[in-house]
């Protein structure tokens, strides 16, 4: 270990089979542990092998996140140099952000690029990266930063546990404070182009946060976090249009993805379920609030516009002014389209709550294939499956709620 610790790129080679070959193990083990097939003998076994591969996963780990404060440019390794370099960058160039909202390509567009498409390389950046604001304002190509996120965060390659970590320290550095802009000199930032980037930024978030919306709320405790927070930071989210949308459309398949998987026993696997209804009705719901909300504001900014006139020293007499004060109430009436949109945003809620409860049904018909509960397609499932599957459809597809909305739309 000693030796390989001198080759960073060997060493995270050497993750990557370990992190590998236990995965595989984890198969295994799962296989002896159905009906006929299951082997105390051998699952014991198969147990030792997966503990012994997560210490020398943890050592090689812990290795190569000590290395970082010890690179010098010599190291070849990409990411390794990238990760040395942008912390000293940061460290020891006070107008980093000067340069990144300004002019042509930076040296932080150059370096992330260099990693953002490989998923490994990518969350090891950020997960090294002392300060996170570089990457999400500090390269001039949001391409890059997209890129680099989408990589870091992908579900197909990256466990909830460290997407949590990440996605975490994200929307903190997003929406916390940031001290760290009370550095910058005025005359440095461009106001309109910070609003843009900020924007872009915005819109990243909601594709970022798509696939793992549910551990926003009913899956909150997987991030080790409160449902309360989760909500907070989610509800800010959708306020943007475009991230609004992504988080809609990533609904479906993070709700496929989190039902695949349920565990083995009854009860456990019931209060999974439920959280995660709790979870899916909690983002239709601030999907639905934000179009309303966003509508609410579009009527507010025109209305502040046709009050513009008025305000005017145009020294018009009496009933001039009054026939302009009718018009911009007419005008401004008739353009406030916040009842409409709370009907239609309540509507189309409900369409997708019933959707989505299809895709429930699918998702948990397939578990318990997968688990062995049920071995063929076309067989007549269980009653006791029968009764979760109709209770998974109807945790999330809600009677109560569907009657309440529509009462409320007809009233």
């Amino acid at each position: 270990m000693s030796r390989l610790a001198c080759d960073p790129q060997r060493l995270a080679d050497l993750a990557r089979i370990l992190r590998s070959a236990q995965n595989e193990i984890e198969l295994h083990i799962r296989l002896t542990e159905i009906g006929d097939l299951a082997i105390p003998q051998v699952h014991f076994y198969l147990q030792q092998s997966l503990n012994l591969l997560k210490h020398q996963e943890t050592r090689v780990r812990k290795i190569l996140n000590s290395s970082f404060l010890n690179l010098t440019n010599s190291y070849s390794l990409s990411f390794n140099s990238t990760a040395y370099l942008l912390n000293r960058w940061v460290a020891h160039h006070q107008a980093w952000w000067s340069d990144a909202t300004h002019g042509e390509q930076t040296r932080i567009d150059v370096m992330i690029a260099t990693v953002a498409a490989d998923p490994i390389d990518a969350g090891r950046l950020i997960d090294s990266t002392i300060f996170l604001a570089p990457l999400i304002y500090g390269s001039h190509d949001l391409g890059v930063v997209r890129a680099l996120w989408l990589s870091a965060t992908d579900p197909r390659t990256t466990s909830a546990s460290t997407a949590g970590d990440r996605i975490k320290r994200l929307v903190e550095t997003v929406f916390g404070d940031q001290e760290w802009h009370t550095a910058i000199a005025p005359s440095w930032v461009d106001i309109h182009e910070q609003k843009q980037i900020r924007q872009q930024i915005r819109d990243l978030l909601g594709e970022v946060v798509a696939p793992w919306q549910l551990q926003f709320t009913g899956l909150a405790h997987e991030w080790r976090w409160s449902a309360k927070t989760g909500i907070h930071y989610l509800k800010k989210i959708a306020e943007a249009e475009n991230a609004a949308a992504a988080v809609s459309q990533g609904l479906g398949p993070a709700l496929y993805r989190n039902l695949s998987d349920l565990p083995d026993d009854s009860s456990d696997r019931l209060h999974r379920i439920n959280s995660i209804a709790f979870a899916v009705g909690a983002s239709t719901e601030l999907l639905r609030n934000s179009k309303v909300q966003q509508a609410d504001m579009d009527s507010d900014h025109l209305s502040t516009l046709l009050t513009i006139p008025t305000l005017l020293s145009l020294k018009l007499p009496w009933p001039s002014s009054l026939v302009i004060n009718k018009a911009h109430s007419l005008v401004a009436g008739q353009l406030d389209t916040t009842s409409e949109t709370e009907i239609s945003s309540s509507l189309e809620m409900l369409q997708q709550r019933s959707a989505l409860a299809s895709v429930a049904y699918m998702a948990v018909f397939n578990a318990a294939i997968t688990s062995g509960r049920l071995e063929n397609v076309n067989d007549d499932p269980s009653a006791e499956l029968r009764l979760e599957l109709q209770h998974t459809v109807d945790s999330i597809d809600n009677s109560t709620t569907r009657g309440q909305i529509l009462a409320d739309i007809i009233d």
